[in-house]
């Protein structure tokens, strides 16, 4: 019985890294994502995923988080495929900035959008994304 908890553990951790190819995403999704991208989150996530300017504190209203870059200058990479279609289609708690996509999006379309963001990324960080962010640096 251990053996098979063992098998089944192991079995969807390395599901969870598989998820994470380090290869370059299709050009069709990229595509497709750029223009979702430009939609539903350009608007805070800036063109090519730069981000806004962080605000000073004294200037910055209690609770107002700015929307963070999704280039690889900023750590969007750690998080796996999946993490970051959470946070599209569920938004954050800590924020009403980052809105709850779902019903909204598909989670199709959330994958092309990670996709088109992880087209930002170069080869080195790509085969870093994730859980691996760890022990490849």
């Amino acid at each position: 019985m251990l053996k098979n908890i063992a098998a089944a553990i192991m079995f969807l951790f390395s599901q969870s890294l598989l998820s994470e190819t380090g290869q370059r995403p299709d050009d069709k999704s990229v595509a497709e994502g750029k223009t979702l991208y430009g939609q539903y989150c350009q608007s805070c996530h800036k063109e090519r995923g730069v981000g806004e300017k962080p605000i000073p504190p004294l200037l910055k209203a209690p609770g107002y988080l700015t929307a963070m870059p999704l280039n690889e200058t900023s750590h969007a990479w750690h998080h796996s495929d999946e993490q970051l279609v959470e946070t599209i289609l569920n938004g954050l708690q800590r924020t009403q900035r980052m809105p709850a996509w779902k019903g909204t999006l598909t989670e199709r379309q959330a994958r092309q959008i990670v996709a088109y963001i992880k087209s930002l990324w170069s080869d080195r960080i790509l085969g870093c994304q994730g859980p691996r962010h760890m022990s490849c640096m």
